[in-house]
């Protein structure tokens, strides 16, 4: 009886051990063939892009295709750094014609043509840096190639103003430990060739006064000079000084309008607004618009039509009409017409971006505030035709959200420059 019940616990313990280790080894072996999700067990060291301290279900990523439904991350787009992603060939691998210059704020910027390429010249925010963009040719070329102008460091830089050569600049920025605003040309001398340096020298002018509203004209400065309650012209450096117009109003905003300016008041959705224009060389306002509330204005390059819009109830449209004239056209989808620019050879087309969403009453207001921000589309609308198609749509393409500000064209209008108005990065649109 003892014998059997040592040869049926003998067995019992040999087939406990047999299952022991086939449960250990079968499993264990199961488990190795499946990819680490921390990336610790992956060959030749670990990957840094992979994300080890949050999502692990590594189970469900399916790798990309060309053609396949997965939209790209902005790293991948535009690198890191801002720079548009190469793939192995040394091209753009972003099939949109839409990318970032910078993904750093910018004060302000200008473009011109430099030596056969065309350059994008901006102001760096945070350090008053300047950097050159060159622009390649195409989507399908090189990626552009970026060069720093200027390494003086000037902090809190909010305001850049170039001349249109981009060798003078004017910068508008916060003294230190203060709100006082300390208005600083710079005029930048290329290095010599022989020299072998890269950067330019810059010397500074101060320029005085307490300047409001601001506009470039030709190669001068136009802008509201508020302690003396007129509207003033002079050159970078701060000479030639001439007085256009004197009143008790200074809330005004300028623009240009050919060889003269459109000046208009403040805009808010909850006040009238008015717009007249005024002689380069000075004398009195000339009303064209008003009384609209939320009224914002542009003017074509000769001045001959302008671009304007208010708000009317709880809707804003946009419109167009013959400065000297009465018929006018009424443009859609609507925007402000802050986030317009007419065309430079194109003379009957304007570039805009517009919400998705329809603008209504306390709109403007927000958006000036900066405590709202637009997901535009980029628009090119023909007044000729009066027809309306969209260039660009970052939202869907990129999943990026762009709030269109500060427009700008190339010389030969084949690049659209703006500043996303969310973040303050600098962007350029390839145009077909």
């Amino acid at each position: 009886m003892k014998k059997v019940l040592i040869i049926s616990i003998s067995t019992l313990l040999v087939a406990l051990i047999i299952f022991s280790a086939w449960y250990f080894f079968i499993r264990e072996g199961a488990e190795t063939t499946t990819l680490n999700p921390t990336g610790d067990g992956l060959p030749f060291g670990s990957d840094d892009s992979v994300n080890s301290g949050g999502d692990t279900t590594t189970d469900n990523f399916t790798p990309p295709e060309l053609g396949g439904a997965r939209q790209p991350t902005t790293d991948e787009l535009f690198g890191v750094d801002g720079m548009p992603a190469l793939d192995e060939y040394g091209l753009l691998t972003s099939k949109s014609n839409l990318f970032r210059i910078s993904n750093t704020p910018v004060a302000g910027f200008v473009t011109f043509i430099k030596n056969g390429r065309l350059t994008v010249r901006y102001v760096d925010r945070a350090t008053g840096h300047i950097y050159d963009a060159l622009m390649p040719a195409s989507t399908s070329s090189l990626p552009f190639e970026k060069i720093k102008v200027t390494n003086n460091t000037l902090p809190k830089v909010y305001e850049a103003y170039f001349k249109p050569d981009g060798n003078t600049v004017l910068l508008r920025l916060l003294k230190e430990d203060s709100d006082t605003v300390e208005n600083l040309s710079l005029a930048l001398t290329p290095p010599k060739v022989a020299s072998g340096e890269t950067l330019y020298t810059a010397s500074s002018t101060a320029l005085r006064g307490d300047m409001g509203a601001i506009t470039v004209l030709s190669n001068n400065l136009f802008f509201v000079l508020q302690d003396t309650l007129s509207i003033v012209s002079y050159t970078f450096n701060g000479s030639g000084t001439k007085t256009l117009f004197t009143s008790a109003f200074t809330d005004w905003r300028l623009t240009p309008a050919g060889n003269n300016l459109v000046v208009y008041t403040k805009a808010s959705d909850d006040a009238l607004g008015y717009a007249y224009t005024l002689n380069a060389s000075g004398g009195s306002l000339t009303k064209i618009l008003g009384p609209l509330n939320g009224l914002t204005i542009i003017s074509n390059t000769s001045g001959s039509k302008i671009m304007y819009s208010y708000v009317n109830g709880n809707t804003r449209g946009l419109f167009i009409k013959d400065i000297k004239g009465t018929d006018v056209l009424e443009m859609s989808p609507s925007t402000f017409a802050e986030k317009c620019l007419w065309g430079i050879k194109s003379v009957e087309k304007v570039f805009c971006g517009a919400p998705e969403t329809p603008l209504v009453r306390g709109d403007l207001d927000g958006w000036y505030r900066g405590t709202k921000h637009l997901s535009d589309r980029i628009w090119l609308f023909d007044t000729k035709t009066e027809t309306a198609q969209i260039l660009s749509e970052p939202n869907k393409d990129l999943e990026i959200d762009i709030d269109f500000y500060m427009p700008k064209l190339s010389p030969n209008e084949d690049y659209l420059f703006f500043i996303n108005k969310t973040d303050l990065s600098l962007w350029a649109l390839k145009l077909e």
